[in-house]
């Protein structure tokens, strides 16, 4: 379900997807609303689930994690339990940053953050396993982050 955003709303999030640090005065100014508008509509956004989170975004390799992969999966059976479980499985992995269902030739593609190739094949023997229901995996590397973010521009 879909929560009506205003062109309000649209500006305190575009704000946010920026910084989540910036002061609430100054979201409320450049929105041009006053200080308690904008905390109840920030609220509001929270308790709506339309913000679900607000992180800091890391540099993985000045964080010792110089390893990115996009893992491709295919999956041996396509059923809904088996297809859950596995969800379920890579929402409680560290190293996955991203888990995504996806149509084409895969099932799911990951992101998959590592330290080493080691530490990235220890990943992979462990979980990317027939117990698993993983038919096959496709690895490709990052070489380079031309762009990384989480912004949904809204307009």
């Amino acid at each position: 379900m879909t929560h009506a955003l205003d062109n309000i709303d649209k500006a305190i999030l575009n704000l946010m997807q920026e910084d989540t640090t910036l002061p609430l005065k100054t979201i409320a100014e450049r929105v041009h609303v006053s200080v308690a508008t904008a905390q109840r509509r920030i609220q509001s956004l929270i308790d709506n689930t339309v913000i679900t989170k607000q992180v800091a975004i890391l540099d993985p390799n000045k964080v010792g994690y110089g390893l990115t992969a996009v893992v491709m999966i295919e999956m041996s059976r396509s059923n809904t339990s088996m297809q859950h479980r596995f969800e379920r499985l890579m929402n409680e992995q560290p190293r996955v940053m991203s888990c995504y269902e996806v149509s084409g030739d895969a099932d799911f593609m990951l992101m998959v953050n590592a330290k080493s190739m080691n530490d990235y094949h220890e990943f992979t023997r462990s979980l990317l396993t027939y117990e698993n229901n993983v038919r096959s995996f496709r690895s490709q590397f990052v070489m380079n982050f031309t762009k990384s973010g989480t912004k949904i521009l809204l307009d």
